[in-house]
């Protein structure tokens, strides 16, 4: 016997590789089969199912773990729909499909809504699947007479809304603005960055302003982007109780976007006080050296739209390397 031919086709989609998505698009296409010889069936459905599924103790960043059984996984199913193309979707009767070519025509519409991106590393994987099915009457010893699946790239839309001004730590023309200390005690500085944007596109533009207080002489600055993954269970907590509930954090994990590279600074002819109640203390803030530099950056074209999905949250950040004379801080 001949082996049928089984697939789903997207005949107005003519670029290769699986077809990609956005909420409120229209995805249409055929099932397509070839059978040299009729089969008997009851019905042909179709199914398509969002989902996410992460590991909870990955291999990759458990370097402890030793595989004595296979790995639990968590799983979180977005939406999943199904229709009947032909048949009897109650599997109660059956019918012949006749030699020759069958085309069976389908449209999904996707719903104004941001679904994660799809994505598959090696520690989850984020999905979503086509699956078309030939299948028996439901007292047949087989059910499923033939199967086939097909993955949609699913991309949510992307929205960098412009925010208003804030004065906060008096820089009154700076959205973004952010302050910490590098390194310990009298040896380490603080660091303080500011930008006019607060939410960025992929591919965008990365500028900050930075300014770099300290004891010690400041050698050498170099930067990377960073994409961190944190996987919590049974939920994500809220950003304000992330620190109080890390119980929930099974996983963390990063990926470097970008190469290190240097970063050109200047140091200021005279020292400017650098006054910050939360991480510096008075005698850091009136003396040592400042130095400033500007960050210019561009974000990858991968990088992920949505923040969180059931169990993940992603942050980028920029990680700073300082070399002084005696050490480095990063």
């Amino acid at each position: 016997m001949s082996t049928p031919v089984f697939e789903i086709r997207f005949p107005a989609y003519t670029s290769g590789g699986p077809p990609r998505c956005t909420p409120k698009s229209t995805l249409t296409g055929v099932v397509y089969v070839h059978i040299l010889q009729p089969i008997r069936a009851s019905c042909l459905s179709l199914s398509f199912m969002g989902s996410e599924r992460a590991s909870m103790a990955p291999e990759s960043v458990n370097s402890s773990w030793t595989q004595t059984a296979k790995p639990r996984t968590i799983k979180k199913v977005y939406f999943n729909q199904s229709t009947v193309l032909w048949g009897d979707g109650k599997l109660r009767k059956t019918d012949t499909l006749s030699t020759g070519i069958h085309m069976f025509h389908f449209s999904c519409e996707f719903p104004r809504v941001n679904y994660p991106q799809s994505r598959t590393t090696p520690e989850y994987e984020i999905k979503y699947v086509l699956k078309a099915k030939l299948l028996n009457s439901r007292d047949a010893h087989t059910s499923t007479i033939l199967s086939m699946s097909q993955p949609i790239m699913y991309v949510p839309e992307t929205v960098a809304p412009l925010l208003p001004v804030s004065a906060e730590h008096g820089d009154t023309l700076a959205r973004f603005a952010f302050c910490d200390n590098v390194g310990d005690g009298q040896g380490g500085y603080h660091m303080r960055a500011t930008g006019l944007q607060q939410a960025f596109r992929p591919g965008d533009a990365v500028d900050l302003q930075l300014r770099i207080t300290g004891q010690r002489t400041l050698r050498k600055v170099q930067f990377a982007v960073i994409e961190q993954t944190d996987c919590f269970y049974p939920q994500i907590p809220e950003p304000r109780e992330e620190q109080l509930d890390i119980g929930r954090r099974l996983w963390s994990s990063q990926r470097v976007l970008s190469d290190t590279a240097d970063l050109p600074f200047e140091r200021d002819s005279c020292v400017v006080p650098d006054i910050c109640s939360d991480h510096t203390t008075s005698k850091r803030s009136r003396s040592g050296s400042t130095y400033h530099a500007h960050l210019h950056t561009r974000l990858p074209n991968d990088v992920l739209v949505l923040h969180e999905t059931g169990y993940l949250r992603y942050t980028y950040f920029v990680q700073l390397y300082l070399f002084s004379g005696s050490g480095a801080w990063g």
